[in-house]
């Protein structure tokens, strides 16, 4: 039987003051892989996309960011994994792990150098090598 227009409304105002809506948008066919995966462990898609978003959010909380930048003496091996990348590509991968810790990156376009912000810390790079060894670093502490 279907639900009258008042028990309509009444579902209506109780999802409105409770859940929060999110409009996803996926390229075609997205869709219906994610129906599948979410329906192949027994899944809403809703719950799915809840699921997964909770699980990222937990694995990504930030450890505490470091004090200072560790001493960089050899940048001939950082230079030799980044050949063939443009470097916009390498500095946005930067910058998304340096926010994880709470900074961000200021770029001097004319020495070429990095500063790297953190609330309360300010530390300088000569280079794009330099600030690739301090972001490998942030993972080993």
């Amino acid at each position: 039987m279907p639900a009258s227009k008042a028990q309509q409304r009444a579902v209506n105002k109780y999802m409105a003051n409770n859940y929060d809506r999110i409009n996803l948008t996926v390229p075609k066919g997205q869709k219906d892989i994610i129906k599948t995966h979410a329906e192949a462990h027994g899944e809403s898609v809703n719950a799915f996309i809840g699921r997964a978003i909770a699980e990222t959010m937990e694995r990504d909380k930030a450890p505490q960011r470091p004090q200072e930048a560790p001493a960089v003496q050899d940048n001939t091996q950082a230079q030799e994994r980044t050949e063939g990348v443009p470097l916009h590509t390498l500095e946005q991968r930067i910058r998304k792990k340096l926010y994880r810790y709470g900074g961000s990156i200021k770029k001097d376009r004319k020495s070429g150098g990095y500063t790297v912000v953190y609330e309360d810390t300010t530390l300088d790079f000569p280079d794009y090598a330099a600030l690739l060894e301090y972001a490998q670093g942030l993972d080993k502490d």
